[in-house]
């Protein structure tokens, strides 16, 4: 065999390498190169032992040899010149070979520990594996694909990927064809494929030195369950983000620093701050808390919520500042987020809720009771006193009569009687305060009232009032003198803060609550009348306390001014509140509703012509019940100087008893005046009752110093067609009488 033949068998060998990469080489692959070295000793038996030429010679053909055959791994250079030199041309050969198939020897057994370590690579991997050709011809595949997709191995043979995958449902995106057009490694991610399961597909092809694709290596990594958590994480947050939605609360969550993470819309509303706005920036600048005290700072809250302590959990009511700077009270609650019990937070939750209604309701029940409380004192006081200031009142008027013709002695009386008129009206501030008093209402138009009212406090003054009060103003249904009263108070007020004197604005508009309004009153229609001076102003920790009895800020003052102005109000179903600010000044606001329109029409037509202050004389057969004796004289004394025949009981069962004699012999009295109470004995209330049954057309008037009693306020509805609060005049007596006998007569 000549050297080109086996070098062309060489040449074979090396141009398929697909029978020597992961092959280990049969013995019959090196019978060329076997005869190859046989023909070259036959050539040179001439050549010398030891002879450099003859192993120059040599080892040039074993060289050409192997750089022909180019798949044996030994370099020619790693031969040991040193050691052939020194032998014969077949130990030269021999000797060669040896260190090249010792080589080779272990040269395979790397490529099979490669290959076993490649098939267990192979198979152990995290996911499906799919070897094609570049037909999409299956070449192998690994076992977690065969379970991903049930394939039968034993038909598989001969298959593309299409048969065993897509089971002939061609996918919208197909992995092997988009990476074959990009000629690259292509990823798709959340691919779904027929058995309803989700997949991360990467598909990287295998090149040749042509760089054309012959190959492709498909991963599949199942992420089904990693979806349906997504799936899972998503749908809670929807039912998070609904739950959010539907409370009433503001929640705020933060991260471990303390930046805003989430808001729902009542946060945002109360805060004044949308979430995209919010989002990442400092709680502490979103949730402006006005501090009471260090404590209550929003740094010292949050390091308390970021505290190591996995039970800690702060509640607090604070005001919390709009971005608007509208100031609303809280009751806020905050804790910290841990992924487990121990570990460090990640986060705070803070839910906080809007209380300033239920704190404003609070005060007024408080506020309330305390005056209620000042009331059970208040109307004892003024009930005696009213029936002492009657005596002295029904006397000075009866000597005023008696003493006509006497002008000195008479205008002395004239003016006691002023003064004792004064001491009325402070016995009926003192009512004001009484629990379940009801104030004697009419319809009224505001206006005159509140000017008139204002420019009477301001008399003498070095304040004067402006006024705006709306032409169309809705009439109320109040007790003039009260409301007069208020206005008066509210006025003076004024005056004694604004020590310069200056201008105080008095002003009256219509106003409709509803059920948004931060006010404590029930939705309708309402005047609105306000009092706003430009004095020291109320510091805010008095704002509170301001209607309450007995308490003032002022170093003369008795501190029930502007607590009766809040139990009026109250007791006419309407509101007052005060704003103020040190420096600027205060405005006090009334609330009062308008009447509806049928107490409107029923005013129109049942309009009552008003009986003239002046002393009425008249006839008939009185009688008389109270407790008090000086009363009962009195009273006697005054009618009977009228031109009435007067009888007396000092309690309801004598009263009983005298009224049906009389009626039983035909001669009734034309009218009965009762107290309307009697301590340990029959009062007014209970004797009418049985006064109706013997009498059912009986003309009765309810005398009484509780004033604003609510049988006072509603007689009609107790069986009585008059009423008589004491103290009493001869001229109010007079014309009480006058108007129910004249009326029960018609």
């Amino acid at each position: 065999m000549n050297l080109d033949k086996i070098l062309q068998s060489a040449r074979h060998i090396k141009e398929n390498p697909s029978s020597s990469l992961l092959q280990i080489r049969p013995d019959d692959e090196f019978a060329p190169v076997t005869d190859f070295l046989n023909e070259l000793l036959e050539e040179n038996r001439s050549l010398r032992h030891n002879d450099e030429t003859s192993v120059g010679y040599i080892r040039q053909k074993i060289d050409q040899l192997l750089q022909v055959i180019g798949t044996i791994p030994l370099r020619a250079e790693e031969l040991d010149n040193a050691t052939l030199i020194h032998l014969d041309p077949i130990g030269i050969i021999a000797e060669s070979f040896r260190q090249i198939l010792d080589h080779q020897r272990q040269t395979n057994d790397q490529l099979e520990l490669a290959k076993d370590e490649i098939q267990a690579i192979f198979e152990s991997i995290g996911g499906g594996i799919l070897v094609l050709d570049s037909n999409k011809k299956i070449i192998s595949y690994n076992q977690t694909l065969e379970q991903m997709f049930d394939i039968d191995k034993n038909q598989s043979d001969g298959l593309s990927c299409s048969d065993i995958i897509c089971q002939g449902q061609r996918p919208e995106i197909c992995p092997f064809e988009e990476m074959l057009k990009r000629g690259k490694t292509f990823s798709l991610s959340s691919g779904c494929l027929r058995n309803l399961r989700y997949y991360n597909v990467l598909t990287t092809p295998i090149k040749d030195r042509n760089d054309q694709i012959v190959r492709a290596v498909i991963l599949y990594i199942d992420i089904t369950e990693l979806m349906e958590a997504k799936e899972a994480v998503a749908n809670e947050k929807e039912r998070l983000s609904l739950t959010l939605k539907s409370i009433a609360e503001g929640v705020v969550a933060t991260d471990a620093q303390g930046s805003i993470t989430l808001m729902n819309e009542v946060a945002e509303e109360l805060t004044g701050w949308s979430l995209d706005d919010a989002l990442g920036k400092s709680a502490c600048q979103i949730l402006n808390i006005q501090e009471s005290s260090e404590t209550d700072s929003c740094t010292n809250i949050f390091n308390d919520i970021l505290s190591s302590d996995p039970t800690f959990k702060r509640v607090s009511q604070t005001e919390l500042i709009s971005r608007s700077g509208k100031k609303r009270l809280i009751f806020l609650s905050a804790a910290p987020i841990r992924r487990e019990e121990r570990s460090s937070p990640t986060g705070s939750i803070l839910v906080f809720r809007d209380i300033t209604h239920e704190k404003n309701m609070e005060m007024e029940c408080i506020r309330s009771q305390r005056i209620e409380s000042l009331g059970i004192v208040a109307g004892g006081i003024a009930h005696d006193f009213n029936n002492l200031l009657t005596a002295i009142l029904g006397n000075i008027s009866l000597a005023r009569r008696m003493a006509k013709d006497n002008d000195a002695i008479s205008n002395l009386l004239a003016e006691t009687e002023k003064a004792s008129s004064r001491a009325k009206n402070l016995t009926h501030q003192l009512l004001t305060f009484a629990k379940g008093g009801a104030p004697v209402t009419t319809l009224t138009s505001t206006r005159k009232l509140i000017e008139e009212s204002a420019r009477f406090s301001s008399s003498g003054s070095n304040i004067k009032c402006h006024f705006d009060i709306a032409d169309d103003l809705w009439q109320v249904e109040i007790d003039e003198g009260q409301i007069g009263q208020v206005i008066q108070n509210l006025v003076i007020n004024a005056d004694q803060t604004m020590k310069q004197g200056g201008a105080v604005d008095i002003g009256a508009e219509n106003i409709i609550i509803d059920q948004n309004d931060d006010i404590s009153l029930t939705p309708g229609n309402y005047i609105k009348i306000y009092v706003k001076d430009k004095g020291e102003g109320i510091a805010s920790q008095y704002l509170d306390k301001i209607f309450d009895p007995y308490f003032t800020t002022k170093e003369t003052g008795h501190g029930l001014g502007l607590s009766i102005c809040y139990s009026i109000i109250k007791k006419h179903s309407g509101l007052i509140t005060v704003a103020s600010e040190q420096g600027v000044g205060s405005t006090f606001s009334l609330y009062l509703p308008a009447a509806d329109q049928q107490l409107l029409e029923q005013a129109q037509q049942n309009a009552a012509t008003e009986t003239t202050a002046k002393i009425l004389s008249g006839q008939g057969k009185l009688l008389i019940m109270d407790d008090e004796q000086i009363i009962r004289e009195v009273a006697s004394q005054m009618l009977t100087y009228l031109g009435y025949s007067v009888e007396l009981a000092a309690d309801g069962e004598e009263a009983l008893q005298k009224y049906r004699q009389a009626f039983d012999q035909g001669a009734p009295f034309d009218a009965v005046i009762m107290d309307l109470t009697i301590p340990e004995g029959m009062g007014g209330k209970e004797a009418i009752e049985h006064l109706l049954r013997i009498d059912p057309e009986i003309k009765a008037i309810v005398s009484s110093g509780y004033a604003n009693d609510p049988i006072m306020a509603n007689f009609k509805d107790y069986g009585f067609q008059g009423v008589m609060p004491k103290p009493f005049n001869m001229e109010e007596a007079s014309n009480t009488l006058k108007k129910v006998l004249t009326e029960s007569d018609s």
